[in-house]
Formats: C-alpha cells, structure tokens, sequence
C-alpha cells in the first residue's frame, strides 16, 4: 500500500510530498477505487463488490423498464398486491416490500421504487456511494455539473447532506503544523458550511480526476472524504492543502503568523479557479479559456459565487445638480471597521472605607452600529466627485447598500489597524456584539424604479464602492438568486477568534452542527454552549441563510 510522508523542510519552501510506492504498484497506475460515504455500504463492497453492483445494475434496468409492474408487487398476507405507492427491493434477494422494514436480519439494504436510491437499514437512511451512483445515473465517472442542477434540487441537496449517520459527523480537529491556526479555522467554517459540504460530498470535485498540481480544490474533497468517510476522532493533518497555500498563497508562505481573513480571500479564489478549470478542461488545470478567473466576477457560477457572491451597490448623488448615479460591484464578503472602546466613568463603593472610588468602564458596540456606519451616508469633496452634468468637481453624498445577498455572508471585523506615519500595527479589543439571528433587510438596496427621472451615467468617483471595478447598474439583481429564498434572515454558523496580541496570539473558532455547538482549538474539539460563542472576542462571522441545515 502507498504511503506519503512528510519530510522537513526550511521555512521558505513549501514542504515536499514524497509517495513511497508499493512493489505492486505500475507505471501506470489504474483508476483509484471511489470511496463510499458510510462504513456499511463500504464493508459490502469489499466484502462482494461484482455480486452487489451486478444486483443493482438488474433492479435498475427493472425499474427502467416501461409496463414494469414487479417493482411495484408486493406480498401483503397471503396475497399480492401492486401497489402506486414507493416499494423498497432488495438488493440480496427478490424481495419487495411497501415500507422501510428490514425483512431480512442479514440483507441489510434495499432500492426504493422511484429513483433507485439506496437505503441502508442499518442506519435508517438513504446513503451514496460513487459506484452505484454511476449505474444508477448512467454517467461517467467524470464529475456531475452541481451548477446544472435547478435552483430546488440544490437546496435539497445542501439541506439533506448535513449528516452520514452510518460513517462519522465531520467533528474533528485539524493539527497545527507550525503557526497553521490561521488556516484551519478557515477549514472548519467551511466544513460546516451546508453548500460547500454538499458541493464536495456529491463529488462536486473529484481528485482522482484533477491533474492540477498542488490543488487545493482536490486538498479539500479529500479532507471531506476522511472526515465523513471514517469514524475517526484524532485531528487531522491538512498536509495538501498547506502545500497547496505554500505553492500560490505568495505572502501565506512560511511558518511565520498569517491573517485568517487573508487566507480567507485566498482559499476562495483558489476554490474558484480550480472548479473553472474543470468545467472548461476537465481539471485539466491550464489558465488559458474564455470564462474569467477574477474571484469578483459578477456572473460566474462556480460553486464559490453561488455560496458567497454578492453585489453591493454605490449611489451617488450630485450636491448641485442633484444627479443620482450607482454602480454595483460584486464582494466575497463585508469587512467593517470597529471604532476603539468607548469608556464611561462609573463611582464604585469600597466596601471597607465606605468611600468611592471612580474606574473606567469599555462600552461594547453592536454588529447593527458596524453595518449602520457601513452603509451610512459619506460626503465625497469636489476633489474626490466629478460631476459629468455638471462637468466639474461637485460635492456629493454617497451611500452603499446590499444589493443582491449570497446565501452564505462572511462578516469581517477589521480588529488589525495598521498606521503608515507610525509604521506599526496595533489590534482593536473592542467587544462587538453580535446575534445568533442577523436580519439585513434594513442594509438592502430598495426596489429601483425603471426610467427613474435624472438617473444617468453622470459621474466618475476617485472612491470605488466595493473591492471589484464598478459597472454602471441597469437592472437590480434578485436578491437572493437560484436558491429560491425570500427574505434576508441569516443564522450564525461559524465564529472564528483570534486570541492574543497581534505579533502573539492564536486562533480558534466555533461552529454550529446541528442545534450544538463545538469549539475548535486545533485538533481539539469541545461542546459548548451558547452563552461562551456569543461571549467571544469575535474576527469573523459567518451567516447562513435560513432554510439551509447548518
């Protein structure tokens, strides 16, 4: 059996993946068997792999077969019934029955009359595998398009894909390999992130199919694949997806601290280019193609903009002419800044002298005062606003708003102020606090009028309203595009906290599963309650929009 280590290296090389291959293993290696997502389906496999497959290929074509009525005969009594109802088949023998009852202590599976799914029950559940998901399908083994799934078949997949109740829960710890905190809390928000989970668990991306180096696409579906594959409960070490920030992360190279919210920015245009390269080449990995490699794209449908793409939008209006012009740019996530601690004075009693004595008191702020002061009103100088009806520099207010919301928002809270006169950095402690339940509808952008009057191309502003290139806007974007929700009321998912000085500190993190919640201290994890996440110093957010299992 091949096995990789890890050799040592210094700290300005990205460590070295050495494959140590077996004596059987050739030249040219055959295609890796597909791990199967449960410990039961897995065990049947190994124990009669052509025997099942050759059985549900049969039930399949069955099923298939126009006029078929034995799928849907089943014994009730000392008769037999046809039923219009779903039937469950047995994959071990010509077994039918009208419910989820196992007939057989041994034969432990069956096939539901509708799709072909497979129920396994021993846990009480539908369950995938790889192998019978290509019979079933009558794909390839090639990676199915989760973009071209409809809007409500890809909620149902992200609400349905939060547990594998006969293989482990996800809940495991990541090693620190030398100052990687930074990297692994960023993992765990998205290991509990229901669209990424479901995009990887559905082989949105498959690394045995990936030819591109140091991938950190193929990092990330292996580390889905061990953490919900197995039952294990040690940490695990990310040694790829290091490798994988070492390669292309420039800055995030190196043992040395790094900042969460930048490896944030890079693991999501990373995930963006690596699943653009295998809609155009198969995973080819090349960089050449028509489609746009820019994590800002307005319309791409990459599984990282159809998680976390948004668009804000920039109104401005002319002092003097009263001309209104916006722009929209799109953004990954929303970076507020924190004003310094607040202090009021406060006459406290000293229980021994009966005197008083006066001691300062920090404020806390509320996320809603970070918003508000995000999308509050700015007044532009004549020296930043050029009017073009004006034809000269004007005065202007200028306002942003959330124009169309992703399902999944990251919040960052700018904690990290850097002062160029000082040359240093300094850390903001201000406690912000922050709801379990975040409703952004008063931060929204309001229904646009069409053919509003005095609404044209008017301006250029030297202040760009997002972090991409504005685009004059036309038409307002849905709010929440492709997932079918309504409203804009998100729940918290993740929090991670960076604990510490700036030049010393370390992160941990806290995500919800299910309705508890775990903290993540590197390979540590710990339950928690409610009361220690709110209470937390936090760095970033993560809201996800309700109607997805978190």
């Amino acid at each position: 059996m091949a096995t990789t280590t890890l050799t040592p290296t210094s700290a300005t090389e990205a460590p070295k993946l050495i494959k140590k291959a077996a004596a059987s293993d050739a030249k040219n290696p055959t295609t890796p068997t597909q791990t199967s997502y449960g410990s039961h389906i897995k065990s049947l496999l190994q124990a009669a792999r052509q025997q099942a497959t050759d059985g549900y290929s049969r039930i399949i074509q069955a099923l298939r077969k126009d006029g078929n009525v034995g799928a849907r005969t089943h014994k009730s009594g000392a008769v037999a019934e046809t039923s219009a109802q779903t039937t469950y088949l047995c994959l071990q023998c010509p077994n039918v029955s009208s419910s989820r009852e196992r007939h057989r202590k041994d034969h432990p599976f069956s096939i539901e009359s509708q799709a072909g799914f497979l129920y396994c029950h021993d846990c009480r559940d539908f369950v995938y595998d790889p192998t019978f998901e290509e019979l079933r399908s009558g794909t390839s083994s090639k990676k199915r398009k989760h973009a071209a799934l409809l809007p409500e078949d890809r909620r149902t997949v992200a609400s349905n894909t939060a547990t594998t109740p006969c293989a482990a829960t996800g809940l495991r710890g990541l090693y620190n390999m030398g100052q990687t905190c930074f990297m692994s809390v960023v993992l765990q928000s998205l290991i509990h992130n229901p669209l990424i989970r479901s995009y990887y668990l559905s082989e949105g991306h498959k690394s045995s199919d990936c030819e591109r180096e140091a991938c950190t696409s193929c990092a990330l579906d292996d580390l889905f694949a061990d953490f919900f594959g197995y039952e294990k409960h040690e940490g695990y070490g990310a040694v790829h997806m290091l490798q994988g920030c070492w390669k292309g992360g420039g800055g995030l190279a190196g043992y040395s601290q790094q900042d969460a919210h930048e490896y944030l920015g890079f693991i999501l245009n990373s995930l963006h280019t690596a699943n653009l390269d295998d809609d155009e080449e198969g995973g080819g990995g090349g960089e050449e193609g028509g489609r746009k490699r820019d994590v800002n794209a307005k319309d791409c449908d990459c599984i990282v903009h159809q998680t976390f793409g948004g668009l804000l939008r920039s109104t401005v209006t002319c002092m003097k002419c009263k001309n209104i012009t916006s722009t929209t740019d799109p953004f990954m996530d929303l970076s507020l800044d924190i004003k310094s601690a607040p202090v009021t004075l406060k006459k406290k009693k000293l229980p021994l002298t009966n005197g008083t004595a006066t001691i300062k008191e920090v404020l806390p702020m509320d996320l809603t005062e970070c918003l508000d002061r995000y999308t509050s009103v700015e007044t532009l100088s004549a020296d930043d606003y050029r009017c073009r009806k004006c034809d000269g520099g004007q005065e202007a207010k200028k306002r942003l708003s959330l124009n169309r919301l992703p399902p999944v928002v990251p919040v960052h809270l700018k904690r990290f102020s850097h002062s160029k006169s000082l040359k240093e950095s300094s850390k903001v402690d201000t406690k912000v606090r922050f709801p379990l339940t975040l409703d952004l509808a008063p931060y929204v952008s309001a229904p646009k009028k069409a053919k509003q009057q005095g609404l044209t191309n008017g301006h250029t502003s030297n202040n760009k309203a997002g972090n991409g290139n504005g685009n004059e806007d036309t038409d307002k974007p849905p709010l929440l595009p492709d997932y079918g929700l309504s409203e804009p009321i998100y729940e918290l998912s993740s929090v991670v906290v960076h604990k510490g000085k700036i030049d010393n500190g370390h992160y941990v993190s806290y995500s919800k599963q299910q309705h508890e919640w775990f903290r993540f201290d590197d390979s540590m994890v710990v339950q928690v309650d409610e009361r220690e996440v709110l209470a937390a110093e936090a760095y970033m957010l993560f809201y996800v929009a309700r109607g997805f299992d978190i």
